[in-house]
């Protein structure tokens, strides 16, 4: 009889944590930057100056389906895409420097030190003199595409995989960078 009831308590437990995993594994961790009441959700920091402070403001895109760096976040995400460029690589430079700057599609230079800004980014690559390395095409928009393919670890954003930069973006982002003395 113990043994029975024992069982029957075990198995709601497991149920019971499962249901609250699974249900928590859809949700929005806590820290993340949103507005569930703004248009877009996502809400980025706005720097007021002189006042020590930060004012949120809404994002031009809905970021709620990008994973987070969060350790709450147990939100499933889209599997690591390798992917095969094709040749000639026909990117414009300076459509890839403007997609580099913009805020709503690579905004690159929040993490690489780019040439001729102030923005020191610290977290991925530097970027400068980028041209000397010599790195082939195809690898450098894999990299851009969805760098989970060469680590899974990577904090850069999987954006040809999420379908934040189009093939074309992602080409004219490759000319930038391979131009970049």
């Amino acid at each position: 009889m113990r043994t029975g009831t024992m069982s029957v308590c075990l198995s709601a437990f497991v149920a019971h944590v499962c249901l609250l995993n699974s249900a928590a594994a859809n949700e929005l961790p806590s820290d993340f930057a949103v507005n569930p009441t703004a248009v877009n959700m996502t809400v980025v920091p706005k720097v007021v100056v002189n006042s020590g402070r930060l004012e949120w403001t809404p994002f031009s895109r809905d970021l709620t389906h990008w994973p987070s760096l969060s350790h709450e976040d147990r939100r499933s995400t889209l599997k690591p895409r390798k992917v095969a460029l094709s040749e000639p690589l026909n990117g414009d430079p300076v459509r890839g420097r403007a997609l580099a700057l913009a805020r709503d599609k690579g905004y690159c230079i929040v993490c690489h030190e780019l040439p001729g800004e102030d923005w020191p980014g610290t977290v991925g690559a530097m970027l400068l003199n980028f041209k000397k390395n010599n790195y082939p095409n195809e690898l450098v928009f894999q990299q851009i595409f969805d760098a989970r393919a060469f680590n899974p670890n990577s904090v850069m954003p999987p954006f040809g995989t999420f379908g934040i930069l189009t093939e074309q973006e992602i080409r004219d982002l490759v000319a930038y960078v391979q131009s970049l003395d």
